[in-house]
């Protein structure tokens, strides 16, 4: 591929990373209430949303997601649902809620979860990898290796430019001196997550 047609696809993937969305207030949500580690498990899910798109865009089936209209409206609702449901449990929880082995490990599970059904049900990447992509790349002259640079270009660009908004939303988390203010915080993000869910299901 063109290096000048990579050049354009990394600035396209910056600006939709960039740009303020469901995705970016997602990722600090959950940076804020649980730390900056937690976020990125967020945002992976968020990576494998914009893969699974840039997969069907590069294997010719854009016209095909496009036509998918009631598919992704089904998408879109479940996703959104689930996120309320996160913000509302991250609403409730305790400041101690989450410190267990197993606990942990089933919010990096939701966390990653949430962040892959957000993207799926997001118009943005929808619109991004099904109708503004196509216009400036040329699918028939993509190679197997410039896939794979693509698609790493995806992972690279939205895990630094989200981890930045990620990392400077952890920074409340890391200065939270007790419980009532982490409650405070806990609260704010969940209330956040339910907006971004309730945004998802009506845009």
């Amino acid at each position: 591929m063109n290096i000048n047609l990579l050049i354009t696809f990394l600035i396209g993937m910056i600006v939709l990373a960039a740009t303020p969305g469901p995705g970016v207030f997602g990722s600090m949500a959950k940076a804020a209430a649980e730390g900056f580690k937690m976020s990125l498990f967020f945002i992976g899910g968020l990576v494998l949303g914009d893969i699974v798109f840039l997969s069907l865009a590069l294997l010719g089936l854009s016209a095909i997601s496009k036509m998918m209209g009631d598919m992704f409206v089904a998408i879109r609702i479940v996703g959104g649902l689930y996120l309320i449901y996160l913000g509302i449990k991250m609403f409730r929880s305790s400041p101690n809620s989450t410190n267990t082995k197993t606990n942990r490990e089933e919010n990096k599970w939701q966390t990653w979860v949430s962040g892959f059904l957000l993207t799926l049900g997001n118009p943005k990447p929808i619109l991004f990898y099904a109708s503004v992509l196509p216009t400036i790349i040329n699918f028939n002259e993509v190679r197997w290796i410039d896939a794979l640079v693509m698609m790493t270009l995806v992972a690279l660009v939205s895990f630094s430019v989200l981890g930045t908004y990620s990392y400077i939303a952890s920074l409340s988390h890391k200065i939270q001196l007790n419980g009532k203010m982490q409650t405070r915080t806990n609260q704010a993000a969940g209330f956040v997550l339910a907006i971004v869910g309730i945004i998802v299901m009506i845009q």
